[in-house]
């Protein structure tokens, strides 16, 4: 995989794995190969907050760049969302009707979308099989 630090010239996405991260190093998105065609599958790891979320701006925003797709994001992995976190995915949301939250939806999460109403506002998926595919 390529990583690519956000922020810093990364250039257009191309099908198959990459690796987005934050100059941080505590959170990080990977675009991984889709077994459906149409669909860019991405799977975000760690802490997301205003100093890292970038990472998972780019990551969307180029999925969202691509013909015919939905964006599945795998949130199963991410231990901490903060307000920005919240806002990016929710601006997915309104950019694609497809958007899909891959869980199982950590607890943190689970807290972060009941407190602020926004659980009703994202299709989320118990986990990618739920989907049919792993």
């Amino acid at each position: 995989m390529d990583p690519v630090e956000c922020g810093h010239g990364a250039p257009a996405a191309a099908p198959g794995p990459r690796t987005y991260r934050a100059p941080s190093g505590t959170a990080w998105v990977v675009r991984e190969p889709s077994p459906v065609p149409g669909t860019v599958v991405l799977s975000a790891t760690g802490e997301f907050d205003l100093h890292t979320v970038r990472c998972l701006r780019q990551a969307l925003a180029e999925a969202r760049h691509e013909d015919g797709g939905r964006t599945v994001l795998d949130i199963s992995q991410v231990c901490f969302g903060d307000s920005s976190f919240l806002h990016v995915l929710v601006a997915a949301r309104s950019a694609d009707p497809g958007f899909v939250l891959a869980g199982p939806v950590p607890r943190q999460l689970r807290q972060l979308f009941s407190l602020s109403g926004t659980q009703r506002v994202f299709t989320i998926v118990k986990d990618r099989a739920a989907l049919g595919f792993g």
